[in-house]
């Protein structure tokens, strides 16, 4: 019923961004034709200021020969029925996590990634590869496939650190996965939306039981994001992002409480700087951790202060 779901999504979500293109073909029947054109339509302006909004990927692919440093910061809860408050300076004295990435450009649609976030000492690679390229007419979207493989070198007392006795360790129990699908639109100049869809893979996962339900925590999360950006100038832009993991044992789980992870920001891009300013409710800068371990609700002060900041640097010149 979940991939059921999923494959719901991604079909309904390229007819929501097809509807405004006036051209009736298929996607793959413009593609084709695009390909077989003698003069190339022009492509539009970059969707994205960035790889990445606040907890989300975009369709953005680093350029050939260049690469791009990521680091992000989040601090700890504000409200003080979430642990913030003036003893903690309202999340300032926490680092929830910090995460430095280095992004390079293999070709003109294909990125890969490496990061470290300090939750879990996350170690990860990551591959995005750029399908489909909006056009000013014809192509009405862009289209991207992202994967992630984590790992975590964290000591086993910690790693199992909530575990029955009994269970024996594995190198493979460190091992996280992800894959997802986005689709973007940028609609005009102010306003552009995305949606993905994708699945999360734990190795390793506590057997724990919602006791409304009697769900078990799953290895696979099937999940669902949106992501977008409203331009305030030609610099800046208020952006925003969001996931729905479809998880029966996070449905109103009074035991272990699980919430939806949601953020909202300000972003600028100052020259080679693109920076990010925003509140979120999730403790995590990684995916593999976003998706199943957001504990915190916006409704209680569980919502922290975060930025990112990015730079790119030519590391192949150009001939």
């Amino acid at each position: 019923m979940l991939n059921s779901s999923l494959r719901y999504l991604v079909c309904a979500s390229v007819l929501v961004f097809s509807a405004y293109n006036s051209n009736s073909q298929s996607l793959l029947q413009m593609a084709d034709s695009a390909n077989k054109a003698n003069v190339a339509k022009p492509f539009m302006a970059s969707t994205w200021k960035d790889t990445r909004l606040m907890d989300v990927q975009t369709t953005k692919i680093v350029d050939p020969g260049v690469m791009e440093f990521f680091i992000m910061h989040r601090f700890g809860n504000i409200g003080d029925a979430s642990g913030g408050g003036f003893h903690t300076l309202y999340g300032f004295d926490i680092a929830s996590d910090i995460l430095f990435s280095f992004e390079f450009g293999i070709t003109k649609n294909f990125m890969l990634t490496f990061q470290r976030s300090k939750e879990q000492e996350l170690l990860d690679i990551t591959a995005k590869y750029k399908i489909l390229t909006q056009q000013v007419t014809g192509m009405p979207i862009s289209l991207a496939l992202y994967g992630d493989a984590g790992i975590t070198p964290e000591v086993a007392s910690e790693l199992y650190a909530f575990a029955d006795s009994s269970v024996q360790e594995h190198f493979l129990d460190r091992v996280s996965y992800l894959g997802e699908v986005i689709i973007d639109r940028r609609f005009n100049d102010r306003l552009s939306l995305e949606l993905l869809a994708g699945d999360q893979h734990r190795n390793y996962v506590l057997q724990n039981v919602n006791p409304t339900n009697g769900a078990t925590d799953q290895n696979d999360l099937p999940f669902i994001g949106l992501g977008g950006r409203v331009m305030l100038n030609r610099h800046s832009g208020i952006v925003f992002d969001a996931y729905y993991i479809f998880s029966s044992y996070r449905m109103n789980n009074t035991a272990n409480p699980h919430y939806l992870p949601l953020s909202i920001g300000y972003e600028v891009e100052t020259g080679g700087h693109v920076f990010e300013i925003y509140f979120a409710n999730a403790s995590f800068l990684d995916e593999n951790n976003i998706i199943p371990n957001t504990t915190d609700n916006w409704t209680k002060g569980g919502f922290k202060l975060g930025f990112s900041i990015s730079r790119v640097f030519n590391i192949v010149k150009k001939k």
